[in-house]
Parts: C-alpha cells; structure tokens; sequence
C-alpha cells in the first residue's frame, strides 16, 4: 500500500515539476514580447542610423555608370523601354525588374544618387522584417532565434556592399522576393492550401527577373521539407516541378549572360589551384561572419597564379573537411546547425567560383542571403544556452549579445563611409590589397572621368594632377595584370589620358598596344582618331571614325567626333548627318548642337544655327561657345535684315 501511495505521491509531483516548467516557459514568453519587440525596433534605429549617410553618396563610375548614368533605356519609361528591360542583358545579367526599377528612380527623383540609395536602404530594412517573419516561422517556439538572425543579418558589415552600392539593387530586390516566396512556401506546408505553393511560384518568378541568383530556391524548398521531417512522397516532388522548370529557364538565361565575364576578366587556373581558392574563399566567408575584418570592394586573385600559392590557400582544404565534419557530427544534437549551414552552402555554392566568373575570388554582397543560415545557427546557439541557464547567466547572455550589436553597427558604420565614392572605395581596395589591378584600374577612371573632366575641367593645374594620378594607376594596374584583356581596357584608357595631356604620339602609341591585344575594339580606333585630329591628321583620323563606327554603330560619340573631322575638312553636309546621328543616339549633348550650328552657319543657314546653339545653351547655361555663337549668328541675322 505504502509502496502504492509512493509511486502516486512521485507521479503527482512530476506532473507538477512538468506544469510549472510550462507556466515557467509560458511566463518567459509573455515578458520577452517586449524585449523582441523592443529589440527589433532598435535593430531597425540602428540600422536607418548606420546606412542614413549613404543617401548624400555619388553614383559610382563603377557598373553605376552603365546601369543609370550612361544609360537611355533608363531614362524615360515607356513600352518600348520596358520591352529592352525584358530583351537585354546588362553588365552581363539579366535583371528586368531591377532595370524597372532603376528607370522608376531615375525618373522620379530626376536622377540624382539620393533616391537610389534611400530606396536601397528601404528596402534593406523590408528584407530585415522579412527574415524575421521567416525565421519565426521556421522557428516559432521562441523569438530571439528569429530577432538574432534578423538583427545580425541587418547590421553585419559585409552586407554593406548589397545595400550602398546603387548598382547592387538586384541583390536588395530579388532578396526580397525570395524570403517572400519561402515564406509562402512555409505557409503552404503549415495549411496544406495549394494558393500558398502558386504565391510562392510567382514570387519565385520575379526574384528570378530581379537577379538570377535566385534559381537555387527550389533547393531550398527541398531544405525546408527536410527540416520539417516531411514525408518523401511523388507529391513532394511534383509540386517542386514549376519551381525546377523557372530555375531551368533562368539559369540558361544566366550562363548566356556570364559568358563575357568569363571569358573577360577571369585568369586562367589550374585544378590544383580552383579547388585551393575555392576553399580559400568558403572558409574567408565563414570567418568574416564572425570576424568582419580587412573587408574589400575587390579579393584579387593571388599574385603566385601558376607558381606556389600561398600556405593558407593550401590549408584552407583542411579547414573545410574539418567544417563539413562538425556539420555532419551536429546531427546528433539535431537538425539545426545542418539546416543552417546547408541553407548557407546552397545559397553561396553558384558563387563560389567552381566555375570563373569575374575578377575577384570572392566578394561581399554574395553574402547576403547565404549568411541568414550562419545567422539562424547563431541564433539557435544562444536560445539553447539562454534557456539552458540561471537568470544572472542570462543577464550576461543578454550583454554579451548586446556588445557584440554594438561591435558589428560601428563595424558597419565604417564601412558604408568607404563607399562614399570611387576614389574612397578603390583606395580603400587598394590598401587592403597593394597589387589589386582592377582597383588601380577603376580609381584611374574615376580620376580620369570625373576629377579631371567633370570637377576640375576649368582649373588647368588640377586636371593635370589627376589625369597624371589616373596614368600612375594604369601603370599599376598594367604591372599586377593577369588577363590581356584587363590590358586591353588599361592601354585604351591609358591612351586617353594622354591624349588630354597633349601627349598625342603617345596616345596612338597606347592605341595600338590595344589594337595588338585586339584588333577590333571601338574605344582604341574611336580614340586614336581623336588623338590623329589634334595633329590635324583628318584623314587618319577619318579611316579610324569609319572602323569604330563599323564595330559600335551607337556610339553617339564617334558621330560627333567624326562630325568635327568633316566640319574641319569643310564637309559641312556630312557634318550635319553626323551630328543628327548623334543626336539622335543621344539628345543630351550640346556639342552635337554647336557642331552642327557651326556647319549650317557655313552654309548660311542661320536661323537653323541659332535654334540649334539655343538647344546647347540649355543643355549647358555656361557653354561660353553657344553664347559667343548666338550673339555671332544673331549679328548676321541683323545683317541680313537691313
């Protein structure tokens, strides 16, 4: 009896140790509501706070230039644009909505760098909101697994590439879409309701239109499934068989377009040496989750391509096999750090450089998806030791996680200031990497483009400075070069640069260096012609607008050039035909309309001259030329009256 009444007595007592555990979790639950909340409204504070700067930034030079500035497809928005987004590839992608969105911008906020930014960083904190409502889903028995990933994922410095770089609003956008179509996918696994899975597809589709990176949803799908124990049946399959045949589609569509950078810009490796860089690279960026330090614009290939790499590019092998065999070991403790860790390879193993894409072994904004799986881990981690712990411990939990925000907003408040412009980001580069060719390379053009030819174009003593720096950097980036076809864009701009200085036979010199390398690129006959009509060469100079204008026949430019070389053989007709040419590639020159208002005022036609030298009065109110020109065609005018 008394053994009876033991066993009852212990019975009700570990039914009462049970209860009061669940009240104890329920009570944890109630009073954290206000600390994730809380919490998440800080992480969006400071991440406004960290980012807020970026809206006074330049429009880079670098891919900025080609996706906006230089861009007409741009800058009106009308059927016949938005058909190029859909037709075209652009710096080698393929992102039609991304192209919508940069025209809706440019056309909104007159296309200024500041709505660009501001829509990023918009966007970055609709993206922070999304990874949590994912997580949460993921893992909805507590909120600080979901507050922590979000948290980290919004303020970690290698994420600021993605959001401050204008040109880098693919990665923004089509992020968006694909957290919201997992979430829909979660969604239908939860309900079992087949609308979930068809928002989920569509929202898959225009990730995809957004940046091509998205084709590897549908493993994540697969992810998804194997973390919620599903059942492998042909449905599971089936209802994967849209998403596959969208990322069949687009990944075709993506080889297509990768196929100039690869061909371009990637050096050519050996086995032996891809399977050390690519080890290389995936523990750099496992390490960088949680050390963000020496972050780069540009990784630059090694320097010892074809010799001996350096030690820890061999090393590197060893640290993955030891990483895959933790992950492989956690099962015994659960499915979490697989799921996250898989997450993160799935995510980041396109970019990875198994196939050569590009200059750079590595690069930050392909970060921002893949570490919301590091993140997830993070996360896990400390909810295990946080609700494993006393009440002190988890205080000190708590400040811990605390510092660690803080370490990582000022890590990342420094690192969105280098991105301010192109001379602060590539000497940054620069300094990180004293060989790095493409960086040298790229300062060269800003100094080149924008110092000498835009900021300092009326003070004769500083665009010399900076035309020299520019020509100081194309040295450099000659001498660290590993591809010829890198030294094809050095010596075209090299030449250029020395053709502003007066330096014309030097100029042809660089021309034809790059002809050597390849003997049918536009910009080196567009600009030797330039360099042949200042030594009053206009028959050379004729021949090589002929060439470039054959090889690149929309190039307004070389219209225009060739349009001056005609205006100075007299030719006034076939002036006038080049500068309409011009023209009518692209309106926003007000060369064009004083070069052909000079040729009609030959041909007496001054009241044609005039209208056009008022067109280039409003292009530029300062062109000194357009002003002489009126008050001189505005004198015949008189003349001719009396």
């Amino acid at each position: 009896m008394n053994t009876m009444n033991n066993k009852v007595r212990k019975a009700r007592t570990q039914k009462g140790r049970h209860v009061q555990k669940k009240m104890t979790q329920k009570i944890d639950v109630k009073d954290n509501r206000m600390l994730i909340w809380g919490g998440l409204t800080v992480v969006f504070l400071t991440t406004f706070a960290i980012y807020f700067n970026a809206i006074k930034f330049d429009l880079l030079l670098w891919d900025d230039g080609a996706y906006i500035t230089i861009n007409q497809d741009i800058m009106r928005i009308t059927w016949e644009n938005i058909k190029v987004f859909f037709s075209n590839y652009y710096i080698n992608n393929y992102h039609p909505l991304t192209m919508l969105f940069f025209a809706l911008d440019y056309n909104l906020g007159s296309g200024g760098a500041s709505l660009f930014h501001f829509n990023n960083i918009l966007l970055h904190l609709i993206n922070t909101l999304l990874v949590f409502v994912l997580v949460k889903k993921i893992s909805p028995e507590s909120s600080l697994v979901a507050l922590i990933t979000a948290a980290f994922f919004a303020i970690h410095p290698m994420h600021v590439e993605s959001v401050a770089w204008i040109a880098e609003r693919k990665d923004v956008l089509y992020t968006l879409f694909f957290l919201l179509s997992l979430i829909m996918y979660l969604d239908y696994l939860k309900n079992n309701k087949i609308k979930y899975l068809f928002f989920s597809g569509i929202f898959f589709v225009i990730s995809c239109l957004s940046k091509s990176a998205a084709v590897i949803l549908p493993l994540i799908l697969f992810l998804f499934d194997y973390y919620f124990s599903r059942k492998y049946s042909w449905r599971m399959f089936l209802e994967k068989i849209p998403f596959l045949a969208i990322s069949l589609v687009f990944g075709i569509v993506a080889l297509y377009s990768q196929q100039g950078a690869m061909d371009i810009m990637a050096p050519h490796i050996s086995i032996n040496e891809q399977i050390s860089i690519v080890s290389y690279s995936f523990i750099n960026y496992i390490f960088k989750a949680f050390v963000p330090i020496n972050l780069s614009a540009l990784y630059p290939y090694p320097m010892e391509l074809g010799g001996t790499l350096p030690v820890v590019y061999y090393i590197s092998i060893l640290f993955v096999i030891v990483v895959l065999f933790f992950v492989w070991y956690s099962r015994r403790w659960g499915k979490d750090v697989i799921f996250g860790f898989l997450f993160f390879i799935i995510t980041i193993i396109l970019v990875l450089q198994f196939i050569q894409v590009g200059s750079a072994i590595m690069a930050d904004r392909y970060t921002y998806v893949p570490y919301i799986g590091i993140f997830f881990i993070v996360g896990k981690l400390f909810e295990y030791l946080y609700y494993k712990t006393k009440k002190t411990n988890k205080t000190l939990l708590l400040m811990i996680l605390t510092v660690l925000f803080i370490v990582f907003s000022a890590i990342c408040y420094h690192r969105v200031q280098v991105w301010k412009n192109d001379d602060t980001l590539f000497s940054d580069a620069i300094s990180k990497y004293p060989y790095n060719t493409v960086a040298y390379y790229n300062r060269g053009i800003y100094y080149l483009s924008h110092k000498a030819e835009y900021v300092y174009i009326n003070d004769p003593e500083q665009r010399e400075k900076y035309i020299n720096m520019s020509l100081s950097d194309f040295d450099n980036s000659l001498k660290y070069s590993f591809h010829l076809r890198n030294d094809l864009d050095i010596y075209t701009n090299l030449g250029i640069g020395k053709g502003r200085l007066g330096d014309a036979a030097g100029a042809i010199d660089a021309f034809n260096l790059a002809l050597k390398i390849d003997p049918n690129h536009p910009p080196a006959y567009g600009n030797r012609g330039l360099a042949k009509a200042s030594l009053k060469d206009y028959q050379g100079a004729l021949a090589d607008y002929n060439k470039a204008i054959e090889l690149n026949p929309k190039d307004a430019n070389t219209y225009l050039n060739r349009s001056i070389a005609k205006y100075e053989m007299t030719d006034y007709i076939g002036a006038i035909e080049d500068s309409d040419k011009a023209i009518e590639l692209f309106n926003n020159l007000p060369k064009a309309f004083i070069v052909r208002g000079n040729a009609k005022f030959c041909l007496k036609n001054f009241e044609s001259a005039l209208e056009d030298y008022n067109k280039a009065l409003e292009l530029n109110p300062k062109d000194e030329t357009a002003i002489k020109n009126i008050d001189l065609v505005k004198t015949k005018l008189e003349d001719s009256t009396k």
